[in-house]
């Protein structure tokens, strides 16, 4: 009997499951930083992205997830947008090759982006699909990023856009804005 159920208790304590709500501090260690030109700050129960000066191109906001890259995840961020207009990104990057190469996930009205990202610049290694994300102020929009059987699959709104097979090498993980974007709350899942 002990050798049953001893497999069991040890698939169940490998599973991983952290709500991110940002109420009171955040359960992940967020590098927060805020000046003239740029702030992202925990703050108000929620991770607060935003460009302050024309000269800032975009920013980011890291952490490492506490997770194992070599096993399957599932990321849910539930984002507040105050503005979706064909120039400003908003998304995800995730991972760091051993070249610090990152993988960008990004949206803009209308359109989807995976592409290289590498010491804050896009690269033009990657893709672009046109997706139905109409502009518009203060939407909601929930953001899941799955790793499953090799691949990253991302979905919006229920909706899955895209599916990239590729190696994982780090659970490095950032929102990221060209302008300003709200984090509500975050899901991470390890199953």
């Amino acid at each position: 009997m002990f050798v049953l159920l001893f497999p069991l208790a040890f698939s169940v304590a490998a599973q991983i499951k952290i709500v991110e709500d940002f109420e009171g501090s955040s359960k992940l260690n967020w590098t927060e930083y805020a000046d003239k030109t740029m702030s992202t700050i925990v703050k108000n129960g929620t991770l607060d992205l935003e460009v302050l000066s024309k000269d800032v191109l975009a920013i980011w906001c890291d952490t490492d997830l506490p997770i194992m890259p070599e096993q399957d995840f599932k990321i849910t961020a539930k984002l507040l947008v105050p503005k979706i207009d064909d120039e400003n990104k908003f998304g995800i990057i995730i991972d760091r090759d051993q070249d610090f190469n990152r993988l960008a996930f990004l949206f803009k009205e209308d359109k989807f982006m995976a592409y290289q990202f590498c010491s804050g610049d896009i690269k033009s290694v990657g893709e672009s699909i046109r997706i139905k994300l109409p502009g518009g102020k203060n939407q909601r929009i929930e953001v899941v990023l799955e790793r499953k059987g090799g691949s990253f699959i991302i979905s919006y709104n229920n909706i899955e856009i895209y599916k990239w097979k590729r190696p994982f090498y780090s659970p490095n993980f950032s929102f990221y804005t060209t302008s300003h974007l709200i984090v509500e709350e975050m899901v991470l899942e390890q199953y």
